[in-house]
């Protein structure tokens, strides 16, 4: 039982990563990583995630994820209608959860036409509701350079905005995920929109 479940999770794994967050998934690779996903859920060794939030505290890198998030995008897009609609290259999604301040925050790490790197952060707090589900409030969206020499006035200018738009916005939303596998580094969810994510601890 332990050899197929490390060999299931290493093929999921494998396979989420050649996918590149979604982006180059082919309709054969989606079926293979719902087939491998249902397999390790039915073998899940964390019964009841919530119980066990040590082991979700931390930073994951999302692999693979049903979302529907296009690598081109705008930062419209993925603040929810709240940060300037300027349009950006997604180059990788982490989410960092954390006991303290119940904090559940994802993170979205991007580049401008001009070169310039930058994250935008959706900030949340988490509720345990049950066993597997964590119910989520969203609470504030904003995007930073991820140059720590780089002044606000350069990156609104590198986002082609003066200094009158906000780069940060409060949000009022909220949502539901359950926690349907999980180990020391590794993690399935599904969301409440029947969404797939895929996600392995980051070091």
């Amino acid at each position: 039982m332990v050899s197929e479940l490390i060999n299931l999770k290493q093929e999921l794994i494998s396979i989420s990563k050649a996918s590149d967050i979604g982006f180059n998934c082919t309709p054969t690779a989606k079926e293979q990583i719902e087939t491998l996903a249902r397999s390790l859920e039915a073998v899940n060794p964390t019964t009841e995630p919530t119980n066990h939030l040590e082991l979700i505290q931390g930073r994951w890198q999302l692999l693979y994820s049903t979302f529907g998030l296009e690598r081109e995008t705008t930062l419209q897009r993925v603040s929810f209608g709240k940060l300037p609609n300027v349009v950006i290259s997604v180059t990788g999604i982490f989410q960092e959860v954390y006991t303290v301040g119940q904090q559940y925050n994802n993170l979205i790490e991007f580049t401008l036409g001009s070169g310039i790197n930058g994250i935008t952060i959706v900030k949340g707090r988490y509720t345990v509701e049950d066993s597997k589900r964590l119910n989520i409030d969203f609470i504030e969206t904003s995007v930073k350079s991820a140059s720590n020499d780089l002044t606000a006035s350069s990156f609104h200018k590198a986002l082609g905005v003066d200094n009158e738009p906000p780069l940060e916005s409060t949000l009022s939303f909220n949502g539901w995920t359950d926690i349907t596998y999980l180990d020391e580094n590794f993690r399935l969810m599904r969301g409440n929109q029947k969404n797939l994510y895929v996600l392995l601890r980051y070091e």
